[in-house]
Parts: C-alpha cells; structure tokens; sequence
C-alpha cells in the first residue's frame, strides 16, 4: 500500500523529495476522462477512501454498490448495437462518465483462456457443473492446442487498491499499469498458490476475448485472500487479476473494434457506490440511480440500466485456521 511521507518544508528538502518520488515511482498518472458535461446534473460525486482511511479499515474492506448492466433484449438487438460505427465510441464515452460522476468500481470474472496442455492444479480452473474446463483440443490454424479456462478477475484502479491491494511478493498494481501499451507485457498478479509453477518476472501466454495476450508476474496476492460478493466468496489463492484499461478509441481493424467492444462491455458492467441513510430506502436508492443511469443512456442512445439490489462486496484474509 503507498504511504505518504513527511518531509521539511525548506526548498532543498522538497526539491529532492519530487526527485526521488519521481525517480523511484516508476507509474504514471492515470489519464483524465474525457466526458460530456452537459448529459447530466450528475449525482454529487463521492470523495475516494483516503490512504489513512484505508489502513484504519485494513480489516474491513466493505462497500455498499450497485450494479450496471446491459438491457439489450435479445441476441439481435446486441448484433445490431455493435454492428454501428460508433459503437465503441458510445460505450466508451458511457464508461467515462461513470468513472468520472461517479464513484465506480469494475470488477469482471472473465475466464482467461491458455492454449497449453493443463498439468497444474484444477482449482486453478473455471468448471461447467462442477467439473474443470481443461484441455479441450482444438485445430487452430493448422496447430493443435488444448484450451482450458483459469480464474479471473479484471479490475480498474479503484477496484484494485480497495479490495484486491494485499501484496505478498512482487509488487502490486500501480497507476501506469491500467495505461493500455500494445508493444508491452501486460502485467498480471497471480493467487498465493501460484507459487508453486512460476516466479516474478516469468512470462504467461493467454488468450482474453479471442485475442492472444503475453502476460507478465509481477507479483502474488498475500495468502488466504478472499473476496466476496453478495454470498458468493472468491478464493484469490486460485486466482489471476489483470487491470482494466483506459483506451482511446483508437482501433486499426474490424477485429481490433470487435476486441475492445466486448472490452468495454465488461468494463461497463461494475458497481457504483452507495450510501445507506437512514433518509431513503434500498428501494429509493435503486431508483435514484436507475434515473440517473436511464439519463446518461438516453443522451448516448445505449440501453443500460441498474440493478434491483444493492450489492455488499467485501476482501479479507483469511487465515488456514478460520
């Protein structure tokens, strides 16, 4: 977790202090969304956690959220949605001003697909009624590979440093990381278990909505890490987290707009934060979003909507013992 320092206010002393921040920092700032201002009068943004705040609930890591997700009502009306030009732009846009107006926080499961033969540990695997997804041999262009699905979580910055920011060994993410860079290594922090088949720095292959990805070990969660949502409990020991990216819309083919469409489709269906007053009930909280979310969707001409619950999702670690 990053701590703030304390240092003298005489110029020396703080022109060093920049340098060395800079210097030793290796991240960068997160870019600013660019947003339209005029959709909405949006719902007063929420201030983040602060660092302090953060050590002060080390051991309850617990926010109250709210679901987004999509209304299409069928297979045809989605094909039809993404099969406009500015599709992508569209969700993208949507995506920014949640970020922005919003305290939002993406949180996907999408199984990352390796094409080698699986020798490791099934709990590392997604099942299909109860029994592993592995192994399935295929004929891809000319070469036989056998896919089989790991466990995956992929989260945006915020996600990340409030729920899943309990590093073992390695490093965790930091801002630079969720900068998308098409000539780099993504980088990848794998569950405490993982130990066992790789070390920081080794190199995974895997494939992520039909598009091949080299992925780089930076670090492993702290063992016993479990996240949950709602009743269902995420056992990160057996788990992968990659970082959602900001991207500019910027695309070179059909195949690459088809890439990160179904990206930002994933990155759209997070959660929003909410407060539980005792002014307004679960009901009047749901529907004050569901306006506000059914305007912003309006203006861009997209169907999304919210949720009818308010989701609980929390991290803790979780000792053998317990």
């Amino acid at each position: 977790m990053k701590k703030y320092i304390i240092f003298n206010k005489k110029k020396f002393s703080y022109v060093i202090f920049i340098l060395c921040l800079l210097f030793f920092s290796g991240c960068g700032q997160e870019p600013e969304p660019v947003h339209n201002s005029d959709i909405i009068e949006s719902v007063p943004p929420q201030e983040s956690a602060t660092e302090t705040e953060l050590m002060d609930s080390e051991n309850d890591r617990t926010l109250n959220l709210i679901g987004i997700y999509d209304i299409f009502a069928d297979a045809d009306e989605h094909a039809a949605f993404f099969g406009r030009s500015d599709a992508l732009e569209k969700i993208i846009s949507f995506n920014q001003i949640l970020n922005s107006q919003f305290e939002f926080y993406e949180i996907y499961t999408q199984s990352l697909e390796s094409k080698f033969y699986w020798d490791m540990d099934d709990s590392f695997l997604d099942s299909y009624n109860g029994m592993p997804i592995k192994n399935q041999e295929i004929n891809l262009d000319g070469e036989k590979c056998y896919i089989s699905r790991l466990n995956s979580f992929q989260v945006n910055s915020k996600a990340y440093q409030y729920f899943f920011d309990f590093i073992g060994e390695g490093r965790g993410f930091c801002e630079d990381d969720f900068v998308y860079k098409s000539d780099e290594r993504i980088p990848v922090i794998l569950g405490n278990d993982y130990k066992a088949y790789y070390t920081i720095g080794d190199s995974i292959e895997l494939n992520y909505l039909q598009k091949d990805i080299e992925y780089e070990v930076i670090g492993f969660f702290e063992q016993g890490l479990n996240i949950k949502i709602v009743n269902s409990v995420y056992d990160i020991d057996k788990y992968l987290c990659t970082p959602f990216f900001e991207f500019d819309g910027d695309v070179r083919d059909d195949f690459e707009r088809t890439f990160w469409s179904r990206y930002y489709e994933e990155k759209n269906l997070g959660y929003i934060k909410v407060d539980i007053t005792d002014n307004l009930s679960e009901e009047e909280i749901i529907e004050l979003y569901r306006v506000k979310i059914k305007e912003i969707a309006e203006e861009l001409e997209i169907p999304y909507s919210v949720l009818d619950m308010v989701y609980n999702i929390s991290s803790e670690i979780v000792s053998a013992d317990e």
